[in-house]
C-alpha cells in the first residue's frame, strides 16, 4: 500500500512539474510578444506628447476643433492613431501576460497554490482549523 501511495506521489510532483514549465513557457512566449506592444504603445505616446507640445504653442486662434485638427495633422494621426489601437485591442495584447497569470491564480486557488508573474508555482499550505476547547458548538437541530 505505501508503495501505490509513494508512486501516486511521484506522479503528482512530475504532473506538477510539467505544469509549471509549460506555464512558464507560455507566460515567457506572451511576455515576449508584450514587450513588443509596450514598445509601440511607449513610440504613439511619445508622439502624442510632441504633437501636443508643438499645438499648445501654436498661436494660431481655431474657430472649430475641426479647424484645430485639419492644421494641425500630426495630432490628427496621432489621434487616429490611438483610437485604431484602442479598437484592435492592443492596450489588453500589452497586458496579456498579467492577464494569463491572474487567471491562473483564479484557478489554483482552489487547489492551494498560485504561481508568480513568471508561471513558477507557488504551493500554498492547508489551513490548519485551530482547536478551541472553550467554544463548543453543537449541530442545529434538523
Amino acid at each position: 500500500l505505501q508503495v501505490g501511495v509513494a508512486m501516486n506521489t511521484r506522479e503528482q510532483t512530475e504532473d506538477l512539474k510539467a505544469f509549471e514549465q509549460r506555464l512558464t513557457e507560455c507566460v515567457g512566449y506572451v511576455e515576449a510578444t508584450t514587450s513588443k506592444w509596450r514598445i509601440l504603445i511607449v513610440i504613439v505616446l511619445v508622439w502624442l506628447v510632441i504633437s501636443i507640445w508643438n499645438w499648445w504653442r501654436d498661436d494660431t486662434q481655431y474657430v472649430t476643433y475641426l479647424d484645430m485638427l485639419k492644421s494641425n495633422q500630426s495630432l490628427s494621426l496621432c489621434l487616429i492613431t490611438i483610437c485604431i489601437m484602442y479598437i484592435t485591442g492592443i492596450f489588453d495584447r500589452s497586458r496579456a501576460s498579467k492577464i494569463i497569470t491572474q487567471r491562473c491564480r483564479n484557478v489554483l486557488r482552489n487547489y492551494n497554490m498560485s504561481c508568480d508573474e513568471q508561471g513558477k508555482l507557488i504551493l500554498k499550505r492547508t489551513p490548519r482549523q485551530v482547536v478551541e476547547p472553550w467554544r463548543t458548538e453543537f449541530p442545529p437541530n434538523t
